[in-house]
C-alpha cells in the first residue's frame, strides 16, 4: 500500500560505525605516533596528547595544570607569542590547547602539504616554550580577572559548588582556573617545574589524521620532536574518589534572584566501566534527550523551566552523575523532589518498551555523524589515548546500545543511580527556598565556592 503525504516517514536503521584503522609507532623517546588516513580533502588535523591535566595540580597549586597550558602558546623557540601565531598563520592554522581533568591536548588543522613545518612548530611549543615572567604576570592576571567574571555566574557558581561537594579533596575536586588564592600562590617556577615534570616524551601521543601516509608522518615527526626526551614515572597516578561523608543541600545565597539553578548527583564509574552502554542508555531516558522524563517533567509538566538534563561525565578513574536545570526560584524545592522522584523510578521497574526504543533511537540513528571529518574522528582517537579505550570502542557503540535491554537499563540504575546518595546543590534566594528545601529532610548548609 502507497503511504499517504501526510503520513510520517519511521526511522531507517541506524548506519554501523566502520571507524579507519589506527596506524601505531613509538620514537625512541617514548612518544606515540598514531596516524589515520581519512582522505576526502587534502587537509590533516595534528592531536598531541599529553597525559597529564587538571587532575595532577599539586593540592596547593589548583589551576597550575593549567595557567602552565595556557602559557605554552606565549612564546616558544626563538618565537614570541606574535610571532608564534604569525607562524602558525602562515601555515593557515592555529594551535588550541585545552587542559582537561586527565590530559593536555593541543590540536591543530592544516593542510596536509605543510605537517613537517605545522610540527615543527608544534614541538617547539611542547619541549621548548619560553615560560617568560612578563607571559606569566599577563596570563595569571587574565585568569583572575575572569575568576571575578564567573564569580558572578550563577551557573558557574553551581558547577564549582558541585565538583568540590561531590569530589571533596580529590584531585577531581576543584575547577580549571583554580581560585584567586591558589593563582596568587603560583609562581613562575612552579609553571616551570610543572611543565619538566609533566611534559614529557613518555607521556603523550602524537594523533595525525588526515590526507597522510604513517611512515610519511613518522619521518616528520622523528625529525620535529627527536630532541625532546625526558620520562616521567609511570603507572596511575589517581586514586578512584571517596563518596562524601553524607548527602547534604548546600545553598549558595543569590538574594532576588528570579531563577535558581540546580545541581543533584553523585560519584559515577570512570570511562572503562563495563556497564557503559547500558548507562547511556539510562542517561538517555532518564535526562539525556529533549524527550527524556525529567526534562518533561520540569519543563512540560510543571513548567518551570526552560530545560533539565542528566549527564555521566566519565573519567579516566572515575567520574559523576548529575542533573543539571534552572528552575522559577519558588519551585526549587519542589524541582528537586521531583528530580530525586524521577532518580527512584528508573531504578524500579524495567523501562517500557516504546520509551527505550525511542532512546536507543536518538542514540544510534545519527551517530555515524560524529565521524564525518578528519577533526572528528581525531577527537575519537583521542578518547582512545586518553582512557585507554580499545580501537574497536567505536565500532561497539551502536550495536551494543540496539542491544540493550530493560532489565540492564534497570540494573544499571539501580548500582549507578543513588538518589539516596545525591548532593544538591541550589544556587539562589534563600529567603524563597531554605525552608522548603530544609523540609527534603537532608542538611542544609549554607555556603559558597571558592572563587
Amino acid at each position: 500500500m502507497t503511504p499517504r503525504r501526510f503520513d510520517r516517514p519511521g526511522p531507517g536503521a541506524p548506519t554501523p560505525v566502520r571507524f579507519p584503522a589506527i596506524a601505531r609507532e613509538t620514537l625512541d623517546s617514548g612518544l606515540g605516533i598514531w596516524v589515520v588516513q581519512h582522505a576526502p580533502v587534502p587537509v590533516a588535523t595534528i592531536t598531541l596528547i599529553v597525559s597529564r591535566g587538571t587532575g595532577d595540580d599539586p593540592v596547593d597549586r589548583h589551576g597550575l595544570a593549567s595557567l602552565t597550558g595556557d602559557l605554552l602558546d606565549e612564546g616558544a623557540g626563538d618565537r614570541d607569542a606574535i610571532q608564534l601565531a604569525d607562524a602558525f598563520a602562515g601555515l593557515g592554522t592555529q594551535l588550541e590547547v585545552d587542559v582537561g581533568p586527565d590530559a593536555t591536548a593541543l590540536s591543530v588543522t592544516t593542510l596536509s602539504r605543510v605537517l613537517g613545518p605545522v610540527l615543527a612548530l608544534m614541538a617547539d611549543v611542547v619541549a621548548r616554550p619560553r615560560l617568560a615572567a612578563a607571559d606569566f604576570n599577563r596570563v595569571r592576571e587574565l585568569r583572575l580577572n575572569r575568576l571575578r567574571q564567573l564569580s558572578r555566574s550563577a551557573a558557574t557558581v553551581a558547577d564549582r559548588m558541585y565538583v568540590s561537594a561531590v569530589f571533596g579533596t580529590h584531585a577531581y575536586g576543584h575547577g580549571a582556573l583554580g581560585t584567586t588564592a591558589s593563582l596568587d600562590a603560583i609562581t613562575l617556577e612552579d609553571t616551570r617545574e610543572f611543565w619538566t615534570r609533566m611534559y614529557a616524551s613518555s607521556t603523550a601521543t602524537l594523533i595525525v589524521v588526515g590526507d597522510v601516509q604513517a611512515d610519511e608522518v613518522v619521518r616528520e615527526a622523528r625529525r620535529a620532536f627527536g630532541r625532546w626526551v625526558g620520562s616521567i614515572e609511570s603507572g596511575p597516578r589517581l586514586t578512584a574518589p571517596d563518596a562524601p561523608p553524607d548527602p547534604r543541600v548546600f545553598l549558595v545565597d543569590r538574594p532576588g534572584a528570579p531563577q535558581a539553578e540546580l545541581r543533584l548527583g553523585h560519584l559515577g564509574p570512570p570511562r572503562q566501566t563495563p556497564v557503559y552502554h547500558a548507562l547511556v542508555g539510562v542517561n538517555a531516558v532518564l535526562g539525556g534527550q529533549f524527550t527524556s522524563r525529567i526534562n518533561r517533567r520540569l519543563r512540560e509538566e510543571m513548567g518551570v523551566t526552560y530545560g533539565a538534563r542528566t549527564t555521566f561525565d566519565f573519567r579516566r578513574v572515575g567520574g559523576a552523575f548529575s542533573c543539571d536545570s534552572s528552575v522559577d526560584a519558588t519551585a526549587a524545592a519542589d524541582a528537586v523532589r521531583d528530580v530525586l522522584t524521577e532518580f527512584d523510578l528508573i531504578r524500579e521497574g524495567p523501562v517500557p518498551d516504546d520509551e527505550l526504543a525511542s532512546a536507543k533511537a536518538s542514540l544510534t540513528r545519527g551517530y555515524v555523524r560524529n565521524f564525518e571529518t578528519g577533526g572528528q574522528i581525531a577527537r575519537a582517537v583521542a578518547q582512545i589515548a586518553t582512557h585507554g579505550l580499545p580501537d574497536d570502542t567505536f565500532d561497539r557503540f551502536v550495536p551494543a546500545i540496539e542491544a540493550i535491554t530493560a532489565e540492564q537499563v534497570q540494573a544499571a540504575a539501580e548500582v549507578f543511580i543513588r538518589p539516596a546518595d545525591a548532593t544538591i546543590v541550589v544556587v539562589g534566594d534563600a529567603e524563597r527556598s531554605r525552608e522548603a528545601l530544609a523540609a527534603i529532610g537532608r542538611p542544609v548548609v549554607v555556603s559558597a565556592p571558592e572563587f
